[in-house]
């Protein structure tokens, strides 16, 4: 994997605008539609022209700005987030959900994959087991 430059000012500015609107709107939307019909309104979206963005420097981008402190949003709502811009760069990205190898509890995980690699957001996959895919 190569290293990228970071973005400049007002490419990262733009995007956390784009970051923080796609996360009011899956918070918003989540709330009242099942994952998988939200999911899939996410997976069919117009290709957004521009230079695309590294997926893994994509979720991290994701986990930075929607960091306040300590406090993190839920993986669903950072992994539709990285989904949706993913799918708007016109990569074939899949949402994850699983849950971890001895599930004692129904707590599950999700992520966000490319090609059949864990792109993030982090931590990814964190050793879980995929129990559905949406693409």
């Amino acid at each position: 994997m190569t290293s990228r430059a970071p973005l400049p000012m007002t490419r990262r500015v733009t995007l956390a605008v784009r970051i923080v609107a796609c996360y009011a709107q899956v918070r918003r939307r989540l709330a009242r539609e099942p994952l998988p019909a939200l999911a899939a309104s996410f997976g069919d979206v117009p290709v957004r022209s521009g230079e695309p963005i590294p997926a893994r420097q994509l979720g991290w981008a994701i986990d930075r700005t929607l960091r306040i402190g300590a406090h993190r949003p839920r993986c669903i709502f950072n992994a539709l987030v990285l989904y949706r811009l993913l799918r708007e760069q016109g990569d074939p990205a899949v949402l994850v959900v699983g849950l971890p190898q001895a599930a004692i509890t129904k707590d599950a995980h999700a992520w966000v994959e490319l090609n059949g690699m864990d792109v993030g957001p982090p931590p990814g996959r964190a050793g879980h087991e995929p129990m559905a895919r949406f693409t």
